[in-house]
C-alpha cells in the first residue's frame, strides 16, 4: 500500500527484512518495552487503512514571541498555532497556514522536515521585497499550482490574493486591490481582478487554471495562465467569469453568468475538471466546466457552514470539515447521508493510533488529500496535522 508523503515521520513502510535475526537478549528489550505502562509510552505508528497520526505539530502552541518552534527540524517537533489551510503539491509538498503565527509553512515529502515559506516579518504582504519579510494577514485558503512553483493564498479579511513563490522565495498580490479595500463590482466590470470583496476560496484545476470565489461579489472567476503556455502563473490579463453575476439571492441552473448566488464558501476542482463549491443557501453546487451549466450536484448533507472541503480527484469522494461538531465527514457521488471519517463528536484530542472515526477533534480547519491517497485534517484547536491512512480503503467498506 503506499505510503503518505510524510511517510519518514513515523518510519514504517520500508519492507525490507532485518539483516540478522534480533538477538536474545535483544528480543527481550523488545518485550519489555511492549509490555511498558502506556503512558511511558507513545502511540505505536502504523499506516493501516482508516488509522489517525499526528505528523506535524507537537500540540503545545507556538507564538512569534516566545515559543514558536521547529523551523529546519522534524515536522512533529514543530510548535504551530490554530493551523487551517492546507494544500498540497504534485509531489507531495505540503503547504500549512499556521494561522495564529501569521505564517505558511511548508513540510518536505523527503525529509519530513519543516520550514517557513511566507510570513514571519513585519511589512505588508503587498509591499514586502520577500515571501518571508511580509506580515501576514489571516489565510482562509490555500491551493497550489500545476507544477508547484506557485502557492496562492486567500486572505478573507483582507480582500486579497497572493502569489508565492516558494523556491525564489517572492510574493505579490494576484487579486485585490494593494490597500486590501474591499470593492463592490457593477456588472460591466465583474472581469476584473484588481477588486475583491470577501474572497472566500481558491483551488488549481487542469490546465493551471486558478479559481477564486469572490463571496461578496457573488461570483467566482477563472484566472487561465497565458494561452501560449500550457502551464504557469495565471495573469490577470486572463480572468473570465465562470459562475455568478454579482447579484445576491437564491442560485438557479444554466448558464452560469446569469445565476444568482447567496455567500460563497470554500471551493475545489475535481478529477474531471468540475468545480464544487458552497453556497451558503443551496448547500454543494457543480460547476461543469465543459458544459458551462451549474447544477446541484447530488445535495449532500453538508454541514451549516463547513470550515473546509476537499476532494479526491480519484474517486470523486467528497471531505467537509466540520468544526462545530468536530468532525471530518465523506460523501460519496451520489449519496446524500455523510460518512464520519474522524472525530467523536466531542472535543479533545484523543486516538492517536486507533481508527480516525473514534478519536477526538477540536475544530477542524483544514484538509487536504495526499497524491498517495491519504486524508490530511488541520486539528486546529489541537495545534497538530493529522493524517488519515488510506482514506479510500478506509471507506470501502463502510460505504454499503
Amino acid at each position: 500500500m503506499p505510503l503518505g508523503p510524510l511517510a519518514l515521520l513515523f518510519g514504517g513502510g520500508t519492507g525490507v527484512a532485518p539483516a540478522r535475526p534480533l538477538r536474545r537478549a535483544g528480543a527481550l528489550m523488545l518485550a519489555a518495552l511492549a509490555f511498558a505502562p502506556a503512558a511511558c509510552s507513545t502511540p505505536a505508528r502504523t499506516d493501516k487503512p482508516g488509522t489517525i497520526e499526528t505528523v506535524v505539530g507537537t500540540g503545545e502552541p507556538g507564538w512569534l514571541e516566545g515559543g514558536y518552534a521547529g523551523d529546519a527540524g522534524d515536522a512533529v517537533g514543530a510548535r504551530l498555532n490554530a493551523p487551517g489551510a492546507l494544500a498540497f503539491a504534485a509531489d507531495g509538498t505540503l503547504y500549512v497556514a499556521d494561522t495564529d503565527n501569521n505564517r505558511i509553512r511548508r513540510v518536505s515529502p523527503d525529509s519530513g522536515t519543516i520550514n517557513t515559506v511566507a510570513g514571519g516579518g513585519g511589512k505588508d504582504w503587498a509591499r514586502a521585497e520577500s515571501a518571508t519579510a511580509a506580515a501576514l494577514p489571516e489565510v482562509a485558503d490555500l491551493a497550489v499550482s500545476s507544477y508547484g512553483d506557485t502557492l496562492y493564498a486567500a486572505s478573507t479579511l483582507q480582500n486579497q490574493v497572493a502569489a508565492i513563490a516558494p523556491k525564489e522565495g517572492t510574493i505579490e498580490i494576484l487579486a485585490g486591490r494593494g490597500d486590501g479595500s474591499a470593492t463592490q463590482l457593477s456588472p460591466p466590470h465583474m472581469e476584473r481582478l484588481g477588486a475583491l470583496w470577501w474572497p472566500s476560496g481558491v483551488d488549481v484545476g487542469p490546465g493551471g487554471r486558478l479559481y477564486i470565489a469572490d463571496s461578496g461579489n457573488g461570483r467566482i472567476v477563472a484566472v487561465g495562465p497565458h494561452e501560449a503556455r500550457d502551464a504557469g502563473r495565471p495573469e490577470p490579463d486572463h480572468v473570465r467569469v465562470v459562475a455568478g453575476n454579482g447579484a445576491q439571492g437564491r442560485p438557479g441552473s444554466g448558464y452560469p453568468a446569469d445565476g444568482e448566488f447567496a455567500e460563497l464558501g470554500r471551493l475545489a476542482v475535481d478529477g474531471d475538471g468540475s468545480l464544487l463549491f458552497v453556497d451558503g443557501i443551496a448547500g454543494l453546487r457543480k460547476l461543469d466546466s465543459y458544459e458551462h451549466t451549474v447544477s446541484a450536484a447530488w445535495n449532500p448533507r453538508l454541514p451549516e457552514h463547513p470550515q473546509a472541503i476537499a476532494v479526491d480527484s480519484r474517486t470523486g469522494i467528497l471531505f467537509a470539515a466540520d468544526a462545530v461538531e468536530n468532525r471530518v465527514l465523506a460523501f460519496t457521488p451520489g449519496r446524500r447521508e455523510p460518512i464520519v471519517v474522524a472525530g467523536t463528536g466531542h472535543h479533545g484530542f484523543t486516538g492517536d493510533g486507533g481508527p480516525a472515526e473514534q478519536a477526538a477533534l477540536d475544530s477542524p480547519g483544514g484538509l487536504a488529500v495526499s497524491p498517495s491517497g491519504d486524508l490530511y485534517i488541520a486539528d486546529t484547536h489541537n495545534h497538530r496535522i493529522r493524517i488519515v491512512h488510506d482514506i479510500t480503503a478506509a471507506l470501502a467498506d463502510r460505504a454499503d
